[in-house]
């Protein structure tokens, strides 16, 4: 159980004795919920027998589900059902209803019942990346220098969302390069974690603790190496926020002029993570004096995008003041919260799921329409997506979620 998230997911579904795929056409309706090889069946649904690693069906091509990491099938429209089953778009045996509700098969349930589904929400991994250069005891307004207002803005979106985001903290300089190592110097580092807000006030300065140099293509590249050593679970992406106040130098050259080896050092820093471990890289100035070349060449990378902006720009980030600061955070982690909540058991009537009556879906109690508020990922059948203010409320902290769904809208083997 999430202490994050309180879900409760109930289906209303048919309840047969356990499953019901057949053997060869032999009329028998169960087989122990078990599918056929793939071989048994006299035209094998397309895709059977295909890997589905994560174990969801939406992996899989419509005939078959997955089992096991495999795509399979208990029946298919001519062959697998016994008298009183269906073979629905999945490969799965159902049985078929009277307009009673009662089942007209043999050995069937006589109506329906309620499963609970086991439902899990995606938990974003965020590690700021704040330069502790010189530079940032500048002036920022409010009474505040870029240190500080980078302090309280860090600190005050940690705390609103660390129960549903795992953030983590790193800040990053160095003493003039490699003359004086280590380089980079990661004085401040919190590794990624629910409810991490007392460990990163406890770690994190609130006064300037004293730095020089910003080299920020190294410190990506040490802190890739750190994450991949360590990697936090794998149920959200992972994402490093990286907000600095200068243009980079490197370790090789602290103090290069001009900057164009250590922004090239930089943008490949933000490429690799993206292509070798699969981390994004969000780039936020504190201030004016990082130009938008610069900023929108490491978006770009920094996501996947070709550098030169073939492919489309990404958004970068520029701060003026602490507000504007605070909002940029908050703009870059609320777009890392996935408003996708997957479920056990897939879908197996989409239209009657959104559209019957019956179907009751609740955020922190208050009812959902479909598909206003939710509906049904596309191209996925066991995913719900929560869309437009329901998502905005779901992204803001913990949530209660609570669904509830008729006959024959969800599988239930």
């Amino acid at each position: 159980m999430y202490r994050w998230l309180s879900i409760v997911l109930v289906a209303v579904g048919a309840f047969g004795l356990g499953g019901c795929g057949g053997g060869n056409g032999s009329g028998n309706p169960f087989n122990g919920g078990k599918p056929l090889a793939c071989e048994e069946f006299a035209t094998p649904p397309p895709g059977c027998d295909s890997p589905c690693p994560s174990g969801s069906d939406s992996e899989c091509e419509l005939g078959t589900y997955c089992f096991n990491g495999v795509c399979s099938a208990q029946c298919t429209a001519e062959q697998g059902c016994g008298e009183g089953f269906d073979c629905n778009s999945r490969g799965r045996c159902i049985p078929i209803f009277s307009g009673t509700g009662g089942n007209t098969g043999t050995g069937g349930s006589t109506g329906c019942q309620s499963v609970q589904v086991t439902p899990t929400r995606s938990v974003p991994n965020a590690m700021f990346l704040v330069d502790q250069s010189g530079s940032m005891t500048s002036d920022f307004g409010g009474g505040q220098n870029r240190w500080e207002a980078a302090h309280s803005a860090v600190t005050s979106v940690v705390s609103q969302l660390d129960s549903i985001v795992r953030f983590g903290l790193t800040t990053y300089q160095s003493e003039n390069g490699d003359d004086n190592p280590p380089c980079p110097r990661f004085d401040t580092q919190v590794a990624m974690q629910l409810d991490n807000l007392s460990t990163i006030n406890m770690s994190y300065p609130a006064t300037f603790p004293g730095g020089e140099d910003t080299p920020t293509g190294d410190s990506i590249d040490a802190l890739v190496s750190i994450i991949q050593a360590n990697p936090p679970p794998a149920d959200g992406p992972t994402i490093i926020v990286l907000a600095t106040d200068g243009e980079p130098d490197s370790c090789e050259v602290p103090d290069p002029n001009p900057t164009a080896g250590a922004q090239a050092e930089a943008v490949a820093a933000a490429q690799n993570a993206f292509g070798n471990a699969n981390i994004q890289t969000f780039i936020l100035s504190v201030g004016t004096e990082v130009s938008n070349a610069h900023l929108q060449d490491m978006a770009n990378v920094g996501i996947g995008l070709a550098e030169d902006g073939s492919e489309g720009n990404a958004t970068f980030w520029v701060a003026t003041d602490p507000q504007s600061l605070e909002d940029a955070f908050n703009q870059i982690i609320s777009d890392s919260i996935s408003c996708d909540v997957q479920i056990d058991k897939p879908f197996d009537d989409k239209e009657k799921a959104c559209n019957d009556p019956e179907s009751d879906v609740r955020l922190n109690g208050t009812p959902l329409s479909c598909p206003s508020d939710w509906r049904v990922k596309p191209g996925a059948d066991d995913i719900i997506e929560l869309v437009g203010s329901a998502c905005d409320t779901f992204k803001s902290g913990a949530a209660t979620f609570t669904a509830v769904f008729p006959c024959g809208a969800i599988v239930v083997e």
